[in-house]
């Protein structure tokens, strides 16, 4: 979900040097330009994982101040799909089974961050300004965010200078591997987008996607109001802290959501007290142990994801972190 929304927050932090803007100006006007600048690009998104990777090219359409398609160029299995997003309401459109999954507050790839965000980043990580560069011909800021605890760069960031918007994004390993990176090529700044390619095609039978509350920084009373008994890891990662939390329906099933991050990285732990348990079906799946309880998880990408049950309780944690790190956070997850 939203280990996302940190990324392009990225992109915006104290600039240091005399010849550029305050800090907290370039990041307000960062967050703030999709809503006065619209733009048509495309956009390629690869995901590195030890066992499995993933690439995504799609066109994008962005009409300020909050209406966006995405066409799916590759893979070939959503070559024609499309999602278009108004306000923070996403149409999923699967032409190939002739349906739209309607979603709200939905997390996607190239979406400006939140500024909940900022003062955890700020705590965790270091922005240092390499050199200035080109990047498909525009004159680019280059932002390094540098972990206060490791020293290792998490992320490396092109601006562009004139627009503030987020051009290319890299994100790394502790090792220094790269397992992330999203980047903007042909773009063209422009108003001349017709409205009529964020209408809906007619005929599609609509379905209702995961929906959930507005996410609350107030974790302690989300928690008192899951309906049942809920847990929380006693142990997180050097930086990470909880930052939201809602209730979500999955199939029918009202889960509690903690968010986790430490300005770039997100945790999400998933749980409820049904007897259903998450559909791995889809990936290799693998044994792991979390505590005393058998486990199982699978890797999408950087992504892990890490399911197993208490036997009253079923939970997922879903981050990009080591598997070791996921099974010392779950073991740690007591009600």
């Amino acid at each position: 979900m939203a280990r996302r929304t940190s990324f392009l927050l990225a992109a915006v932090l104290l600039l240091g040097a005399a010849k550029y803007p305050p800090a907290t100006d370039v990041l307000r006007a960062a967050m703030n330009a999709p809503q006065h600048i619209s733009y048509v690009g495309e956009v390629q998104v690869l995901r590195i994982g030890d066992e499995r990777s993933n690439a995504a090219i799609y066109r994008i359409e962005h009409l300020a101040p909050n209406l966006t398609r995405r066409w799916y160029l590759a893979p070939r299995d959503l070559y024609g799909d499309s999602i278009i997003s108004r306000g923070d309401t996403t149409y999923s459109i699967d032409v190939k089974r002739e349906q739209v999954v309607v979603s709200h507050d939905d997390d996607i790839d190239d979406q400006v961050a939140e500024d909940d965000n900022f003062g955890v980043l700020m705590a965790n990580y270091a922005a240092v300004y390499a050199p200035d560069e080109t990047f498909d011909g525009r004159p680019v800021h280059v932002v390094l965010l540098n972990n206060r605890y490791t020293g290792q760069t998490t992320m490396r960031v092109r601006i562009d200078s004139a627009t503030n918007l987020v051009l290319e994004r890299q994100q790394y390993a502790a090792n220094g591997s790269l397992i992330a990176q999203t980047r903007v090529e042909q773009l063209r700044y422009t108003g001349s987008i017709p409205t009529g390619i964020f209408a809906l095609p007619k005929g599609l039978r609509r379905i209702t996607g995961t929906t959930r509350s507005t996410p609350s920084d107030n974790v302690t009373r989300v928690v008192a109001e899951a309906g049942f008994k809920a847990a929380s890891p006693k142990y997180l990662p050097e930086g990470f802290t909880p930052t939201a939390a809602d209730i979500i329906s999955i199939k029918g099933v009202p889960t509690l959501h903690l968010l986790y991050s430490d300005g770039i990285r997100t945790v999400s732990l998933f749980q409820n007290d049904k007897d259903t348990a998450v559909d791995l079906s889809r990936y290799h799946i693998n044994a792991a142990t979390v505590g005393q309880e058998p486990a199982r998880y699978v890797e999408d990408g950087p992504t892990t994801l890490l399911a197993w049950s208490d036997g009253g309780r079923h939970y997922a944690l879903v981050g990009d972190l080591a598997l070791s790190e996921l099974e010392k956070i779950g073991a740690s997850v007591l009600p």
